[in-house]
């Protein structure tokens, strides 16, 4: 499990594989080659699942080398970042299901706190609503998860390892934990790979019998 070797838990339901690696993280956790490593694989991963146009979508691209994908739909709150759309998550969310968006990855790197998301907001002049101190992502997230095809895939950014969860259809396949190098003072990171199992129509008849 430790030093980035993988190990999988027999005794969860699912196959699950965990590691664990201390690395330098930084605000853009993209940059780091151990993540950009694992990225790199999950969109190899779809390319083969769909080899015809697999789409990738990135909600807060900011200054991500998904921009630069030609295959990936980018959005950013800030509007002088080079993004497909400037738009609030939640807005955006509503955008791609409006516009019946089918995407193949999903790379979920919001604010992770409260405190983070009001330095995005102060940082462009913004005020927070309400619902967002509340609830941040959950509605964004609600409508986001049907755009991503049976079998796709999302790789959640966080402190912790809860990702989209099972009410989403989602079942967790990977969880790497980023102990951050010599930095005390700073939490570590937990990224989350979860693939996409059951729609939301399965989901609202499971369990009933015929």
């Amino acid at each position: 499990m430790f030093g980035g070797e993988r190990m999988s838990l027999e005794n969860i339901t699912y196959p699950l594989t965990m590691t664990h690696r201390r690395t330098n993280i930084t605000s853009k956790p993209f940059d780091n080659p151990h993540i950009r490593q694992i990225i790199d694989r999950m969109i190899r991963t779809v390319t083969t699942l769909n080899p015809g146009a697999p789409l990738i979508c990135d909600p807060f691209a900011n200054k991500s080398f998904t921009s630069g994908l030609y295959n990936c739909i980018t959005n950013d709150l800030n509007p002088e970042f080079d993004t497909t759309f400037n738009l609030e998550f939640h807005d955006f969310a509503k955008k791609m299901k409006d516009n019946c968006m089918k995407f193949d990855l999903i790379l979920f790197d919001p604010p992770y706190s409260l405190r983070q998301l009001k330095e995005q907001y102060n940082g462009i002049g913004k005020d927070l609503e309400l619902w967002q101190t509340h609830n941040m992502w959950s509605k964004g997230k609600d409508d986001l998860i049907d755009c991503l095809i049976e079998g796709g895939y999302i790789i959640s950014f966080g402190w912790h390892s809860s990702g989209w969860g099972k009410k989403r259809g989602m079942v967790k396949k990977e969880i790497h934990l980023f102990e951050q190098v010599a930095r005390e003072d700073r939490y570590d990171l937990i990224l989350t790979i979860e693939r996409k199992e059951q729609s939301k129509l399965e989901l609202l008849f499971e369990g009933i019998e015929e």
